[in-house]
């Protein structure tokens, strides 16, 4: 398991909220494996991390550096293997990492909207004379993402992506597509109204 960090905002606070817990950047949240979105927005990891075990029984203490299989050591019965490439993601240390691309990657920046860079593999082939594919050169890109909190969605960062996260919010929506086309597609734009809608759109989880 790899992870890319993107660290945005380092600031750690809890706020009270009338549904859960506000969270503005590093939350308080369960360690452990995650095998689907809502475990993760229940902030209740399918399997605790200190239940997991490697092959040969002992505990891992870090995910992120665990080589081989992993298993699942419940209070009673047997060991239960885990199919780690069906895992949507794990926290530890407060961290979140979901899968993507080539591995795990680490949410940089989290809100309602959080933001995450992801590797990924292609195949970039080339053209013979008549058009078809042939060879190729594998190629390894870092490309970044929005990871919607309501829907569980992942989103291109640029103008589209952005433009179908702001569908919850209809004053940031109009505002955002008054932009001159240019302008929507700039790293500036698109962090701006990231930050924008987190501040309007706290993300929480339960108390």
């Amino acid at each position: 398991m790899r992870g890319l960090l993107l660290v945005l905002l380092s600031l750690p606070l809890f706020c009270a909220a009338q549904d859960g817990i506000d969270y503005v950047d590093v939350a308080d949240l369960r360690e452990g494996l995650y095998r689907n979105f809502q475990d993760f927005r229940n902030n209740a990891p399918s399997v605790p991390l200190e239940m997991i075990r490697d092959d040969q029984g002992v505990a891992v203490p870090d995910l992120r550096r665990a080589g081989g299989k992993l298993y699942w050591q419940p209070d009673s019965g047997e060991r239960q293997a885990l199919a780690t490439d069906k895992l949507w993601g794990f926290c530890q240390n407060d961290a979140v990492y979901i899968a993507g691309g080539n591995g795990f990657y680490r949410i940089g920046l989290m809100g309602s909207l959080s933001h995450l860079v992801v590797e990924q593999t292609y195949q970039d082939w080339n053209t013979g004379m008549y058009g078809y594919p042939y060879g190729g050169v594998t190629r390894t890109v870092l490309v970044q993402q929005l990871l919607d909190m309501e829907t569980g969605n992942f989103l291109d960062f640029n103008a589209a992506g952005m433009d179908q996260a702001l569908q919850h919010d209809r004053v940031l929506s109009e505002e955002f597509r008054n932009l001159p086309k240019k302008q929507r597609n700039s790293p500036e734009a698109l962090f701006r109204f990231l930050r924008m809608y987190n501040d309007r759109h706290p993300l929480t989880f339960p108390d």
